[in-house]
């Protein structure tokens, strides 16, 4: 196993993102919260037969809704894409923004931090986003998650659906309204469906997150067609609940944690493999790794793209700066490589004995004839 090997394997200790399909989609022009209109739209369709409740409310700016959320992007892969969840003080709404990368990964994701507590949803039905894209005009080139959890564990496996996204019509009040219903997540781990997995149990909610990708969900991993990378502006006025039907939805939200209270409750292994997965995934590394990719593809050794470097870098630094920091990071290169050598002997070849062993003894067992 190289060394991606190895840190595909600590990105499975670490929460990620991706999905499945399924999708509901209204552009309302009059939105009904317990009986009265949020907000207006010029799009063409009215949606009377449900009623919502925001759970984070962006028009409000003084909730400063956006606290409540961290961000996941590929890094967790070992990839460079970035993004942010933010607000100005004069919007009623927050942008997500950031740019997506296929080096190394290919999503970004937003989640909230961990909730207090068990969100009881009580009678709703679903999920809703009040948002829409103003970065271009091409939402079917990625695929678009929402993401929850059912257990306080921030384990890699968690719940996902896909929506779909119309494009903008460059309208000032164009608001896309993004319903999906909890019978619709599926159970996935990392990029891949749990086959077989438990349905959704909306009656404790304790994450709400988004996610863009070019991976589509599925048991392969698979990718969508002329996926198109680059910058990309979500912006969101709302995500809420949504029920069925006329009658009102009460919601009391238990609120999140503090990034601090969070990193305290985080599981053992994940503080102690976390000091360690921030050196294979800093975004120095990364960048350096993915110039090295770029070079070999244009016909550089690794020695012909070490001389490149330090020659690029002498020009701007000199000579001695640039040969030590080339030195400096060929240490560091060769510590870490040392380091995942002695981790594939006491974790990942292990974990792979552990798993062979316990498909052969499955196999056998169910193939053992009955008494």
């Amino acid at each position: 196993m190289n060394l991606h090997g190895i840190l595909l394997h600590l990105s499975l200790l670490l929460p990620s993102a991706t999905a499945f399909s399924t999708r509901s989609l209204v552009r309302p022009t009059g939105i009904q919260r317990s009986g009265s209109p949020i907000y207006s739209s010029t799009a063409s369709t009215i949606d009377t037969d449900c009623t919502f409740t925001p759970i984070f409310d962006f028009a409000d700016v003084g909730s400063n809704a956006t606290s409540n959320f961290e961000r996941i992007d590929d890094a967790i892969m070992g990839g460079i894409s970035l993004s942010s969840i933010r607000q100005n003080p004069d919007e009623e709404f927050a942008r997500w923004s950031g740019i997506c990368r296929l080096d190394g990964g290919g999503f970004c994701g937003t989640r909230t931090l961990p909730f207090k507590s068990a969100f009881q949803v009580g009678d709703a039905d679903g999920f809703y986003v009040l948002c829409r894209l103003t970065s271009d005009d091409e939402p079917d080139r990625r695929v678009w998650k929402l993401t929850t959890r059912s257990e306080a564990s921030r384990s890699e496996q968690l719940y996902q659906v896909m929506f779909d996204l119309p494009a903008s019509t460059g309208e000032e009040n164009d608001w896309n309204l993004v319903k999906v219903k909890f019978s619709d997540f599926v159970q996935v781990r990392g990029p891949r469906v749990v086959e077989g997995g438990p349905k959704l149990n909306s009656s404790a909610i304790f994450q709400i997150g988004m996610a863009l990708s070019k991976f589509k969900i599925s048991s392969t991993g698979e990718q969508i067609e002329n996926f198109r990378p680059g910058y990309f502006e979500l912006q969101v006025k709302e995500i809420g609940a949504f029920r069925e039907g006329k009658n009102p939805l009460t919601l009391e939200f238990p609120g999140t944690l503090e990034k601090e209270e969070a990193e305290k409750k985080k599981p053992l292994p994940l503080k102690v493999l976390g000091p360690v997965a921030k050196v294979f995934f800093s975004e120095k590394r990364r960048r350096s790794a993915s110039a090295m990719r770029i070079l070999k593809k244009r016909g550089y050794s690794t020695l012909g793209a070490m001389k490149f470097g330090v020659k690029v870098r002498a020009r701007a630094t000199g000579w001695p700066s640039a040969i030590i920091h080339t030195m400096t990071s060929l240490a560091t290169e060769i510590l870490l490589q040392s380091f995942t050598f002695t981790l594939k002997l006491l974790l990942v070849y292990p974990i792979q004995l552990i798993r062979k062993l316990t498909k052969v003894f499955s196999k056998s067992k169910s193939e053992a004839p009955k008494q």
